[in-house]
């Protein structure tokens, strides 16, 4: 178990040190995130958050609890924790991720497109609306 200071700070210190992480992790490529993932998070760290993903992501798509716990060698409590967690929708945007099967230069188009309406024409729009709903474009 990761150890955490018993020693509170406050919020405006504790929402920029978070935002300062996000920026480092992922302002650059994937291939530079992935190092920068390696450098600060031990091997076990690594683990739990992958294995927190897999369970949000296979409770998203109605694995059951029993399935969970031994694929992933959980416990049941965690999974329940999470499954709270994932009805209360803390989880919504990790499963609008999980559920659209774009490749990275799908994403990389949305990105781009930043929300603004197409210049490429009106097909171009139609694709990127579907891009947005995480719908496959034709």
């Amino acid at each position: 178990m990761t150890h955490v200071s018993k020693f509170k700070i406050d919020t405006f210190t504790e929402k920029r040190i978070v935002e300062s992480f996000m920026h480092a992790l992922f302002a650059a490529n994937i291939t530079r995130g992935k190092v920068r993932v390696h450098a600060l998070l031990t091997p076990t760290e690594r683990i739990m958050l992958a294995k927190r993903l897999a369970i949000i992501s296979m409770l998203d798509r109605d694995h059951s609890y029993y399935d969970i716990e031994k694929t992933l060698n959980v416990s049941g409590s965690t999974v329940r924790r999470l499954h709270a967690r994932l009805l209360r929708g803390d989880f919504d945007p990790l499963c609008r991720i999980f559920n659209r099967n774009l490749s990275f230069l799908d994403y990389l188009e949305l990105f781009l497109a930043a929300g603004m309406p197409s210049i490429a024409g009106p097909r171009h729009q139609k694709r990127l609306d579907a891009l947005r709903t995480g719908r496959k474009p034709r």
